[in-house]
């Protein structure tokens, strides 16, 4: 059989292994883990006869690799994916206090002390909320960690975390130090702004890519093989080039790291028109309708939007949110770059109904949504921009 894939593992040591279209090799993958299992006597092994497999065999995987104790090889995740993965748990983690408490706020917000909460001390009411958020996080990350290996971020990167000497999850013990470290460090009053994101960037200086809270617990990062999962959906381009479709939990991912970073540019156009008009004192003029406002503070986000994503989905097939989930948007046709036509159609139809008065938001979630019920896991943006939304292959 020549085709490249990954097949159920004829030893039965693991749940699959690498044929190269000649022989079994070495590179073996547990629940998407790819490592390294180097055993006498593949050649003496019966060829696979699975097509419903042969798939795989189009998909490329690479990147750094490490060794286990044991001296098996694994590949790292990277730090643009690991860094996704944070962005995407400090969301799930601080939203569900942070919603409520903006519009549970009594009065005014007043715009103008907002800079000055980064200069003055924190109040027994801002240690409490800090608590709560401290508590979520403790139990998020420390339940994730020790029953699956992965977060909710991880698991839209498609990343996880194993131990160093035989790449098994880690248990609750090595949970808790994992989590403890930044934790901690970030309670130093001050110095904690700066310890706390020092623990997590410590691993773009080192080999293993392993950060202080790694050493602590004994664990490293490791890309998960999605072409060898059993949930792995495959499409074909119209050319007839089988690709590897993005999860629905990949696509979320991605979005909620664009939405971060979008906030980031929509704040810095807001601000000035907020504090143009508190100085100008239209909040307090009666004949200033409240459509006005809507449109005040929606069309930051449309221009933003619009300049984001389209420029990269464009250039690359890709948003920052897209490279750190490991998955990028392609042709359906050819499988090439979308294009600035494609990108513009891709980008119009949830841009419009974000436009739509007061529930805007919600017409345009719906078109996200709509992924998870459309064929080939498309979006109608994806319909109309007639592109799919695929894994990212080593090149």
């Amino acid at each position: 059989m020549s085709t490249l894939a990954w097949f159920p593992d004829p030893t039965g040591r693991h749940q699959y292994r690498w044929w190269d279209g000649e022989r079994w090799t070495h590179y073996v993958a547990d629940d998407g883990v790819a490592t390294s299992d180097p055993v006498a006597g593949l050649d003496t092994l019966p060829t696979p006869s699975d097509p419903q497999a042969a798939e795989a065999g189009q998909f490329h995987f690479g990147g750094r690799m490490a060794e286990f104790g044991d001296g098996r090889s694994v590949t790292l995740a990277s730090p643009g994916a690991r860094l996704g993965a944070k962005l995407i748990d400090s969301f799930l983690v601080s939203t569900p206090l942070a919603f409520p408490a903006f519009f549970t706020t009594e009065g005014d917000i007043n715009w103008r002390d907002f800079a000055g909460i980064f200069v003055t001390s924190p109040t027994v009411e801002d240690w409490i909320v800090f608590g709560v958020v401290l508590f979520i996080s403790f139990v998020y990350e420390v339940a994730f960690t020790a029953t699956k290996g992965q977060t909710l971020g991880k698991m839209a990167a498609g990343i996880k975390m194993v131990g160093i000497k035989d790449g098994s999850i880690p248990g609750v013990g090595m949970a808790l130090r994992r989590w403890s470290i930044p934790s901690l460090l970030g309670l130093v009053p001050f110095a904690g702004l700066i310890l706390a994101p020092l623990c997590f960037l410590a691993l773009t200086w080192r080999r293993d890519r392993r950060g202080w809270h790694d050493l602590a617990a004994g664990t490293m990062v490791v890309k998960v093989n999605r072409a060898a999962s059993p949930k792995a959906v495959w499409a074909r381009t119209k050319t007839g080039q089988p690709v590897l479709l993005a999860t629905p939990g990949a696509r979320l991912g991605a979005r909620l790291v664009d939405f971060q970073i979008m906030m980031f540019f929509w704040i810095a156009l807001i601000f000035p028109i907020i504090f143009a008009f508190d100085a100008l004192d239209f909040w307090e003029d009666a004949s200033w309708p409240g459509l006005g406002i809507y449109w005040v503070m929606i069309a930051p986000v449309f221009i933003v939007g619009l300049l984001y994503e389209v420029t990269m989905i464009s250039a690359g097939g890709r948003t920052l949110g897209k490279m750190a989930t490991g998955i990028h948007v392609i042709r359906k046709d050819n499988g090439d770059r979308p294009g600035p036509g494609r990108s513009i159609r891709r980008w119009v139809i949830p841009g419009l109904l974000l436009l739509i008065p007061f529930v805007g938001w919600l017409a345009t979630l719906l078109c996200r949504l709509s992924l998870t019920w459309g064929t080939d896991r498309r979006g109608w943006h994806d319909m109309a921009g007639d592109t799919l939304v695929v894994v990212k292959q080593a090149r």
